[in-house]
């Protein structure tokens, strides 16, 4: 049984490391293929926000979820840009590693499909940055922002936008 359970735990290390790494294609659930009938997303028709998930290792795991508004279905390829941390009004500095350039699949994101980009940040410190808030560029352009759920250690390695893993 030992060596199932480790087993099972390095394929999903690997599989989520690939991801947000941007080295390889993950798709799971009902992804939709991006089509393109859909225009490029723009900040007024998306909401984002920032939740913490179960890491598969020893480090931290953090999904920035892009989801549609009413009626609204628009094409996404890539991964954010210019994260910026901020701990109320002050900027926090955090070194963010990004996907490889060319690595990202086109996604459509609509009100069944959210746009998922993984952040995963190294195990909390004794020491960890304080942040609240983070705000971002969109792969076409545009910024947002959303709260962010607490303190990480950086750096920060971030995933392009796809489907959520499960």
């Amino acid at each position: 049984m030992a060596i199932t359970s480790k087993f099972r735990r390095t394929a999903t290390v690997t599989a989520l490391s690939a991801l947000v790494g941007g080295s390889a294609l993950a798709t799971a659930g009902t992804a939709t293929a991006a089509s393109s009938d859909y225009p490029f997303c723009v900040p007024g028709q998306l909401n984002a926000s920032v939740t913490e998930n179960q890491a598969p290792d020893d480090g931290r795991l953090f999904a920035l979820e892009l989801e549609a508004k009413p009626g609204v279905s628009c094409q996404i390829q890539g991964a954010p840009s210019g994260l910026t941390f901020y701990n109320g009004d002050t900027i926090r500095d955090m070194p963010v590693i990004t996907p490889e350039p060319g690595s990202a699949q086109p996604y459509t994101i609509d009100e069944q499909h959210p746009g998922i980009a993984y952040i995963s940040t190294p195990a909390k410190s004794s020491d960890p940055v304080p942040v609240s808030k983070i705000s971002f560029t969109l792969p076409a352009g545009g910024g947002l922002s959303a709260d962010w759920p607490g303190a990480i250690d950086g750096p920060v390695r971030l995933g392009n936008i796809g489907p959520a893993v499960s």
